[in-house]
């Protein structure tokens, strides 16, 4: 709780040190705020606290909030080189970007629902905003508005179904629904309908087929750090969010209702994820329809709902987070401010900027799942989940949708090592940007050598 306020009164400082013109203090107090906001984080590990039937503390929303404020701390360090052209506005961006942190955080610690509510419409409202930050940009305020529509809507849905199982229960309270299930009493096709929309509201937010059309557009017209955010901070609020109602809810609830739907929505993400991404020439896009394919990948844990799955969906969304932000730093050092990224861009990379080469091929080959990498055993303990609960089926489609992702990841590699063209000229990210890509090497690398440090870690 701490952390939270501390994040959220670190916004409107921003706020103030960009009314007063003090630019060069952004960066530092922003840095500065978010590093104590995650020690204070840490300082509630193994501590149960609960304020006013809201919000809930536990080992499982410490570790997600540290993730959280970790990636968003990478990203305000990839921020300084990026938004160094951005005028006037850019306290409002950093602002903004604490205010969606302070929203995902809420979303891994909530224990009712109003609060979940409150929580996804702080993070949206920030990122709509976000997502059009670029005024002057079509594509931009394309973004901003696809964006709008479609998470309007998906709010509207999850809302929709809060109201239906608020309206059984006569409780938002996680504990007392969780009762409600567990009680032995049948359950009342509103109830159920209640669990279907909430479903397909999460789904929406997470990036989920067949909810997913918003993510390409919207991905490839913000601007590239803002998607950078979308694509880690975000999404793992969403998962976190999903798992932690379904896990406590409804995991009693015989699996003929919800889970079939989840199922098939699962299976269908991860191939219709990957085999779409195969056709990309964009390299924002590809990185799009690559998180559509992972958000399947993080559904697993759901259909298993077992002691190891919070667990093994940390681990993952842990691995993933760090590699995605690493291969978006090199697609922002490429792109600059522009809106795409072709997969040309990356010709020649290799031979005047090897750090940069070294942090896009750990980076897609951890996406990739290959070994020994943090993204192969984020896999690993994924499908071993999964089997350990007899869900056969769905670990071999997603071990199918696993080897067609190898192909597209290693387009860009490919191209970064091609001499037969122009080598893209020797690019100066500066000490931060490329520290972040440095730290992303080293802890891909080492979560996968080392995998048994985070692996029990929500536990």
């Amino acid at each position: 709780m701490t952390a939270i306020i501390i994040l959220a009164l670190l916004g409107f400082v921003i706020l103030f040190l960009g009314a007063y013109h003090l630019r060069s203090w952004l960066v530092p107090v922003a840095l500065i705020g978010v590093t104590t906001a995650f020690v204070m984080n840490a300082a509630d590990w193994d501590q149960q606290k609960e304020w006013f039937g809201m919000m809930f503390s536990d080992n499982f929303s410490v570790s997600f909030n540290g993730l959280l404020i970790f990636c968003t701390l990478l990203i305000f360090m990839l921020a300084s080189w990026h938004f160094r052209n951005e005028g006037s506005m850019v306290a409002d961006l950093y602002a903004l970007i604490l205010f969606a942190l302070t929203g995902a955080m809420l979303m891994t610690s909530f224990s009712n629902l109003v609060m979940l509510f409150i929580g996804i419409e702080i993070l949206s409202i920030a990122l709509y905003i976000l997502a059009g930050s670029r005024r002057l940009n079509l594509a931009s305020n394309e973004a901003s508005l696809k964006y709008f529509l479609m998470g309007s809507f998906a709010s509207g849905v999850l809302l929709f179904g809060i109201a239906l199982l608020f309206g059984t229960v006569n409780s938002f309270d996680l504990a007392a629904i969780s009762d409600y299930v567990n009680s032995g009493n049948k359950l009342p096709i509103v109830f159920h309908t209640g669990i279907m929309l909430v479903m397909i509201g999460f789904a929406f937010k997470i990036g989920a087929v067949p909810f997913h059309y918003w993510a390409p557009d919207v991905y490839q017209g913000s601007p590239t750090l803002i998607t950078t955010f979308m694509a880690t901070v975000v999404k793992v609020a969403g998962i976190a969010a999903f798992y932690r109602l379904f896990d406590t809810c409804f995991s009693g609830i015989d699996t003929s209702g919800w889970y079939q739907v989840l199922w098939v929505i699962c299976v269908i993400t991860i191939l219709y994820g990957n085999i779409t991404a195969l056709l990309q020439n964009e390299g924002k896009r590809l990185m799009a329809w690559s998180g559509v394919a992972h958000a399947g990948y993080l559904l697993i844990p759901l259909l298993a709902l077992n002691e190891l799955s919070a667990s093994a969906i940390f681990y993952y969304t842990t691995a993933y987070t760090i590699s995605s932000i690493t291969v978006f730093g090199v697609i922002i050092a490429l792109g600059g401010t522009d809106n795409e990224v072709p997969i040309e861009r990356f010709k020649g990379l290799a031979k005047n900027n090897p750090l940069m080469t070294f942090a896009l091929v750990v980076g897609m080959f951890s996406l990739a799942g290959i070994p020994p990498l943090a993204g192969f055993f984020g896999k690993y303990y994924l499908f071993a989940n999964a089997l350990s609960n007899g869900l056969i089926l769905v670990t071999v489609l997603a071990v199918i949708g696993s080897l067609i992702g190898i192909y597209y990841y290693f387009k860009p590699v490919v191209q970064a090592f091609n001499t037969e063209v122009t080598p893209v000229p020797r690019i100066n990210n500066g000490f931060a940007f490329n520290f972040v890509l440095m730290l992303g090497i080293f802890l891909t690398i080492v979560l996968g050598l080392f995998p048994d440090v985070l692996a029990n870690l929500p536990g």
